[in-house]
């Protein structure tokens, strides 16, 4: 039996997938993943929410053309010392919005 996925569906996973990934670990592409655990474990300062915003914005755009967002529309908070990045984002194809948000340090989780 086959699970039927729908493109809104896809596109979560393939946000997860992005954003849970470090570069070079896809062999047909080195470049495809994000770099966020390079900033985690940086010493905390308060640039640090604005590189991981401004990382994970570039990231965005660049592999996923099916969805809108602009550097606003991500966010980046510690809640119960875990920190999360939440990325509000449009469907190019029928401009509805969704909201992803992502555990960034421990283990990296969907939220």
């Amino acid at each position: 039996e086959s699970v039927c996925v729908s493109d809104k569906d896809a596109i979560r996973q393939d946000m997860y997938l992005l954003l849970a990934s470090e570069c070079n670990t896809l062999f047909g592409d080195p470049y495809y993943g994000c770099q966020l655990k390079k900033y985690i474990f940086e010493q905390s300062s308060s640039i640090i929410p604005d590189l991981l915003i401004d990382h994970i914005y570039t990231t965005v755009t660049t592999f996923m053309p099916q969805v809108y967002l602009t550097r606003k529309d991500i966010d980046v908070f510690v809640s119960r010392n875990v920190l999360y990045a939440s990325v509000s984002y449009r469907y190019v194809l029928d401009n509805t919005s969704d909201l992803f948000t992502i555990k960034l340090n421990e283990s990296i989780e969907e939220i």
